[in-house]
């Protein structure tokens, strides 16, 4: 009997004290609940507006190193488990495809990592370098080279030129990063690599700014060193002559007196003067008459050069097939030097030295490259059916110069020798319609086509914009030359 008073007793004092528990470890149970969900709610609002960018990850690259990470390894945004981290980027974005990720911004998610330092090993290539030599020299991993050459972009470290630097950067762990390399003045080969694995190359261009310049100059003696005295590179030079290869004949046409006043592009980094780029616009003078030339790009991009008038500089075929020669022997009747019998010369004959570069006049097809009797090695060229063009006595062809290859105007098929029946290297050259030889000095075919007709309203706003530019160029140069008359004569006095 006393024991179920006891019982009736404990149990009316439990229902009696129900609206008041007193269990402490169900009160700290259910605060710690209430904790963890405000914590990871505020967690997630965090991870979820909070913009930054893991650097060494594509899009697509970090979308898969995320899903691919184990539950158990080590967390990555900030702390939020990684298996919590996907399932967010999944619940708030849907499913995610490696092909499409439509409107889903990764660098929301994925945590910034730290920047390595990285310090720099230079080297300056010299004569008979290899990227493997020079891998071994600085002490660096060996199987790199092979994987660098077996790249689409990186086999380009496989042709280094003399002088040029190599920049390798490495991390602290003493592992190569990274490989800088000058392919231009303007251009720059990057390699990345992660310890033996190569993780891409790119040619990136390097942030420069563009200059316009002018030169003028007046030919004393020759074209070449006016144009070296007045500032112009060897290379513009080359441009110039093939600008008015057409109205001017470089060989014959030159008198001391003529001159000539050029604008053209600089290019600049950090301020210095690295290299040149494309003439802008051209004057020359020769025998009292003058040709100008204006650069103009089209809507394609397709640049070419023009008269003030809009109609085309590159005629159908240059005068001349070599620059800078003198020509030994004209078109028509005359004794052979060798042979000592008196016949036609159907061509004209260019004495210039050996090795010397033979430009193709006109655009064509080969249709000989070899040895041809008494011409020695020749090059025969067709153009637009019912011309062709002979190039005899070379010396040696242009790599890509072969029987079935295109050439363009102005491309390099051969050079000067003396193979076949010639007394000294020269050039023999020929130029024939409808198979009929006629001579190259004075026969005149149509010029290429002028500008367009929808370009024609912006290409006359350039035009005469350039002409300005060139009159005051060219009166700039006749001030100069009058000022520097004067003080010429009062040192002379």
């Amino acid at each position: 009997m006393r024991n179920n008073i006891e019982h009736y007793k404990t149990a009316s004092n439990i229902r009696g004290n129900a609206k008041h528990p007193v269990n402490k470890p169900s009160i700290r149970k259910r605060h710690w609940c209430l904790g963890s969900a405000i914590i990871f709610i505020g967690s997630w609002i965090t991870h979820t507006t909070t913009a930054t960018v893991y650097e060494d990850f594509s899009n697509q690259q970090a979308l898969k190193f995320s899903q691919s990470i184990p539950s158990n390894s080590a967390t990555l945004n900030g702390g939020l488990p990684n298996e919590l981290f996907i399932d967010t980027l999944k619940t708030a974005y849907g499913p995610i495809s490696d092909n499409t990720i439509s409107g889903f911004s990764l660098s929301k998610h994925i945590f910034a990592a730290p920047k390595e330092s990285l310090s720099e090993k230079t080297y300056t290539i010299k004569k008979g370098d290899t990227l493997g030599g020079i891998f071994k020299k600085l002490d660096l991993d060996l199987s790199l080279p092979y994987k660098i050459s077996q790249h689409d972009i990186g086999k380009q470290l496989k042709a280094l030129s003399i002088g040029k630097t190599l920049i390798f950067r490495i991390n602290e762990q003493d592992q190569l990063k990274e490989i800088d390399y000058p392919i231009s003045a303007l251009k720059e080969l990057q390699i990345k690599l992660h310890g033996q694995q190569l993780l891409g190359a790119e040619i990136s261009a390097l942030p420069f700014k563009t200059r316009q310049r002018s030169v003028s100059g007046e030919i004393n003696s020759s074209l070449y060193e006016a144009a070296i005295d007045a500032g112009l590179s060897i290379s513009l030079v080359m441009d110039m002559v093939q600008i008015f290869g057409w109205d001017i004949d470089f060989v014959l046409d030159i008198r001391s007196g003529d001159s000539f006043h050029v604008l053209f592009e600089e290019h600049h980094i950090n301020g210095d003067a690295l290299t040149e780029g494309n003439i802008l616009a051209a004057e020359f003078t020769t025998q009292g008459e003058t040709f100008q030339a204006i650069r103009f790009e089209d809507s394609e991009g397709v640049a070419s050069y023009y008269n003030p008038q809009g109609e085309s500089m590159l005629g159908t075929f240059l005068r001349s097939p070599v620059e800078f020669s003198r020509i030994s022997s004209r078109f028509g009747k005359r004794k052979h030097p060798i042979l000592k019998t008196w016949r036609a010369h159907k061509g004209v004959d260019y004495a210039a030295g050996r090795g010397t570069p033979i430009r193709a006049t006109a655009d064509g097809k080969v249709v000989h490259a070899g040895s041809k009797g008494g011409y020695g090695k020749t090059v025969i060229l067709r153009h637009a059916d019912r011309f062709t063009t002979l190039y005899g006595h070379m010396n040696g062809y242009a790599k890509n110069t072969r029987t079935g290859s295109r050439v363009k105007q102005g491309d390099v098929i051969g050079y000067i020798g003396s193979t076949g029946l010639a007394t000294g290297p020269h050039l023999h050259y020929e130029f024939r319609l409808d198979g009929v030889h006629r001579n190259p000095l004075t026969f005149k075919t149509p010029k290429a086509s002028a500008v367009n007709t929808a370009h024609k309203e912006r290409f006359n706003s350039l035009s005469k914009q350039m002409i300005a530019q060139l009159r005051n160029v060219a009166s700039e140069y006749e001030l100069a030359k009058i000022s520097d008359s004067r003080a010429q004569n009062l040192e002379a006095y």
